[in-house]
C-alpha cells in the first residue's frame, strides 16, 4: 500500500518542511516534498544541474550521506500567485572545516508549485554568496548542499 502523501496548505509550509528534512538529513521526509513530476530541477552549490525525481533523490542521498545540513533561512523574498510560489532566499549554512564552524551564506531559490496533492517543491538551486572570510578560507570542491 502506498504511503499516504501529506498535504501541504501553503508553499511556506513546504520550505519549513524543507529546513526541518535538512536539519535531521531525512530523505523520505525532503523527498516527499518534492513534485513527482519528471521536470523537477535541483542544483546544488558548485553541483550539477540536476533533472528529474530520481536524480534529485540521489543528489539528496549523496548529500546526506555526509550528515544533516544545518541551514536556516534569512531575508527571504517571496512572490506568490494562486498556483506558483518563488522563494528567494538566503540559507545561513553552518559548515565544519578543519576543526572549526562557520556560517556561510548561500543563495537560494525555490519555486513551488500548487497541485492537486497541496504544495510542492519544483525547483531548488543554490549558489554561494559573495562572502569575506568564510568563503576565501574553504576549498572551492567543498559542496555545501
Amino acid at each position: 500500500m502506498p504511503r499516504s502523501r501529506t498535504l501541504f496548505a501553503t508553499a511556506e509550509d513546504v520550505e519549513q518542511a524543507f529546513f526541518d528534512a535538512l536539519e535531521h538529513a531525512d530523505l523520505e521526509a525532503l523527498m516527499e516534498l518534492w513534485s513527482e513530476d519528471d521536470e523537477v530541477v535541483c542544483v546544488h552549490p558548485g553541483g550539477p544541474r540536476l533533472v528529474g525525481h530520481a536524480a534529485v533523490r540521489a543528489g539528496w542521498k549523496a548529500l546526506f550521506a555526509n550528515g544533516p545540513v544545518h541551514a536556516r533561512p534569512a531575508h527571504q523574498q517571496i512572490a506568490t500567485g494562486p498556483m506558483v510560489s518563488i522563494h528567494s532566499v538566503i540559507e545561513q549554512v553552518m559548515v565544519a572545516h578543519q576543526g572549526k564552524t562557520s556560517v556561510v551564506n548561500v543563495f537560494a531559490t525555490n519555486v513551488y508549485f500548487k497541485g492537486p496533492q497541496g504544495w510542492r517543491m519544483v525547483l531548488h538551486h543554490a549558489s554561494l554568496a559573495p562572502q569575506e572570510s568564510a568563503l576565501s578560507k574553504m576549498p572551492t570542491s567543498t559542496l555545501l548542499h
